[in-house]
């Protein structure tokens, strides 16, 4: 009886196990892939020394939150000395209207004096001679109010054509001092750093590079015959490896199919398998509690 009931146990376990390896080998994953993010590598917009970078790897940052600072010394003393040139500009017109009123100033004297002497004239009290002398310097007096009034349009033109390049300086070093302020164009984690506080940096010249990882990217492939399986916006299942060899799951959204065929991939497939053509597809999953890093293996299950 023991015999027996020792032969039924073995021959109990020995199905189970089969029946487990079986089991085993039919869920197996759609696809494969890891876990991959949208880099951002953020340039310096300004030239000049680097006073002020307050990052590290690993720190999170905000839109828009301004993280340092690079000297802008040289160009505060180059929109001064613009500055001081629009002032001597203003400074030009009005001598010219001080010309104006000295003119204007004598022809209300001429005026005056003619007024008199036509009165003194008709009393025989003044010569003819002296009233055409007042006429005379009267007319002289306004060919030179209206030469002088013509100098001034003149003047007032190229003045202008002056002022507004200048006033446009102003803007252009008002900006390249703006872009000195190291602001972060997107919100994320840092994930390098290339440049430290003192440094010299130069426009175009790499400072950081940021991730958003509250959302993450699985880049698989899929097979010809599979892609009757997926489409765009389908909801899939990510699983990645968890505690004793378990598998943990987390919903996903298929949000990219590559519309080429390529060659598998040879770091990840057998050089069997590395004559068939594949398509790139990708997964978006929430990473809220950050379990997820760059470069984690996924695997992608459509059902």
């Amino acid at each position: 009886m023991k015999n027996r009931s020792f032969n039924t146990t073995f021959i109990g376990l020995f199905l189970s196990v089969c029946f487990l390896s079986c089991n085993s080998d039919n869920e197996k994953s759609d696809a494969y892939g890891n876990f991959e993010a949208v880099e951002v590598i953020v340039s310096s917009e300004g030239q000049g020394r680097i006073i002020d970078l307050k990052i590290e790897e690993g720190d999170k940052i905000s839109t828009d939150e301004k993280l340092g600072q690079i000297d802008t010394v040289l160009l505060q003393l180059q929109k001064e000395e613009v500055e001081a040139n629009i002032a001597a500009l203003g400074a030009r017109v009005m001598s010219i209207h001080e010309q104006i009123a000295v003119y204007e100033a004598q022809k209300k004297k001429l005026l005056i004096d003619k007024d008199r002497l036509e009165k003194l004239f008709k009393n025989e009290a003044a010569t003819q001679q002296q009233l055409d002398n007042v006429n005379s310097s009267l007319a002289i007096n306004e060919k030179q109010l209206e030469a002088t009034k013509r100098k001034i349009k003149d003047s007032n033109k190229a003045t202008m054509s002056q002022y507004e390049p200048l006033r446009s300086k102003v803007d252009l070093i008002n900006e390249q001092i703006n872009r000195c302020a190291i602001i972060s164009p997107v919100k994320g984690t840092v994930l390098q750093k290339f440049a430290e506080k003192g440094e010299m940096t130069s426009t175009g010249k790499p400072l950081y590079k940021v991730a958003d990882l509250s959302t993450l990217k699985v880049k698989a492939y899929a097979s010809a015959s599979q892609l009757s399986s997926i489409k765009v916006g389908q909801k899939v299942i990510v699983l990645t490896d968890g505690k004793e060899g378990e598998m943990n799951q987390t919903d996903g959204t298929v949000e990219w199919i590559s519309d080429k065929a390529e060659f598998t991939p040879k770091t990840i497939q057998t050089k069997e398998e590395r004559v068939s053509l594949i398509y790139a597809f990708k997964v978006k999953v929430e990473n809220k509690d950050g379990y997820f890093r760059i470069g984690m293996p996924a695997e992608i299950n459509f059902k």
